[in-house]
């Protein structure tokens, strides 16, 4: 086989490249080698006078534009945290005949969309705030504040599973606790994040949920010519301050994502 010798220019051109500092990469991905070390670290009730956000994002081929990614992600849900609006509805619309059904909901989030701005405030340690699972990359982030509220994470019971899941706190002072969920989705990342923004919505249909209902009876000239329409729905709308994730826990049997939250809340 014909050997190819690089030119002496071209082959120091690529040692500089590879030494350069900016071209350092980062360190790979831990992996959990248990459930209860990935449960650790998806804990994120505040501590030391920090408030611990998570980003979360799919694996690209890059690994530092995965992380990249995620630090956005861990800004927006500061923003969030500041303030979020949210409007949910549900409908459904049952007629007389068997398969006459109809189901929709519709769910918005506003809040600060120059989230990015928060990035300078993030403290990260890129060698021991990344965690991979399920084709995720997590970073976890530290950012100057404090809830005023106790909590310790709650223990687990069978297959790892909290007990906030079935029996959630009410209320924790004047916090309002709302419980996400989200059955797998085809990327993690999505369920993790569809599971934070139901947990967004828990507490907002707690706040300002309202239902009505409609019936609409038509009887014709025919002994059998008759049909009904029954709609009801459930609309709610309010506003968020200091909503935070205090535990996010992922079902390995599964692979849905189940989110522990509170915030401080008004309808509109």
């Amino acid at each position: 086989m014909k050997k190819v010798r690089l030119p002496r220019l071209l082959l120091a051109g690529f040692l500089f490249l590879f030494l350069l500092p900016g071209c350092k990469s980062p360190p790979p991905v831990q992996e959990p080698s248990s459930d209860e070390e990935l449960r650790e670290f998806m804990d994120t009730s505040p501590r030391e006078g920090k408030l611990i956000f998570l980003g979360v994002a799919g694996v690209r081929s890059r690994m530092q534009e995965s992380i990249d990614l995620a630090l956005e992600e861990a800004a927006r849900r500061v923003a969030i945290f500041q303030e979020v609006e949210g409007e949910f509805s549900a409908l459904s619309n049952k007629g007389g005949r068997l398969l006459d059904y109809r189901a929709e909901t519709s769910a918005v989030l506003h809040y600060d969309t120059a989230y990015r701005d928060y990035l300078e405030e993030l403290e990260f340690d890129e060698s021991a705030d990344v965690f991979g699972s399920e084709n995720a990359v997590f970073v976890r982030v530290r950012y100057p504040g404090s809830l005023k509220l106790e909590y310790r994470s709650s223990p687990a019971g069978p297959g790892g599973k909290p007990f906030w899941i079935e029996n959630p706190p009410v209320m924790m002072g004047e916090y309002i606790v709302g419980v996400g969920y989200a059955g797998r989705r085809n990327a993690h990342r999505d369920t993790v994040t569809a599971s934070y923004e139901n947990a967004i919505f828990s507490i907002i249909r707690d706040l300002s949920a309202k239902s009505w209902g409609q019936s609409v009876d038509y009887r014709g000239e025919g002994l059998l010519d008759i049909s009904f329409t029954v709609r009801q729905g459930l609309d709610a709308k309010g506003r968020l301050n200091a909503f935070y994730v205090l535990e996010t826990w992922m079902d390995p049997s599964d692979k849905s994502v189940w989110t522990l939250a509170v915030a401080k809340g008004a309808a509109f």
